[in-house]
């Protein structure tokens, strides 16, 4: 009994040396996962999501992706100027975001979008 208690003392210990991860995001996965499963979250989804913004823009942390995805809900709401403004703080906080948000933003602003180049795209064989 006491070699068992010292085994789980020592993981505990352990377990608290372990490294935090590099990003914040919150309870992200969980609710992504229970607005998967029931659409009608969308507001615990979204909330969520402004969440972990926060504490990931307190802390330093913010996760990848999460501004673009907030972003989105709000596209889908029809909420273009504040999509837009998600979309941009996504790309100033992660650059190489940018040559998929700036064409997104460039289509809800009705700016003409290049079609990809015949070098880009495979070709067909029929």
């Amino acid at each position: 009994m006491k070699h068992l208690v010292s085994l789980a003392l020592g993981a505990a210990l352990l377990a608290g040396c372990a490294p935090q991860t590099r990003f914040e995001w919150g309870s992200y996965q969980e609710s992504l996962y229970l607005y998967a499963k029931a659409p009608d979250q969308r507001d615990a989804y979204r909330k969520s999501l402004q969440d972990a913004i926060d504490k990931g823009k307190q802390t330093n942390r913010l996760a990848p992706g999460l501004q673009a995805e907030l972003g989105y809900l709000y596209l889908e709401e029809g909420d273009k100027g504040r999509a837009i403004q998600l979309f941009e703080d996504e790309m100033a906080q992660f650059p190489e975001s940018r040559p998929f948000l700036t064409d997104m933003i460039k289509r809800l602003q009705g700016a003409p979008v290049p079609a990809p180049t015949a070098a880009a795209a495979p070709e067909v064989q029929s």
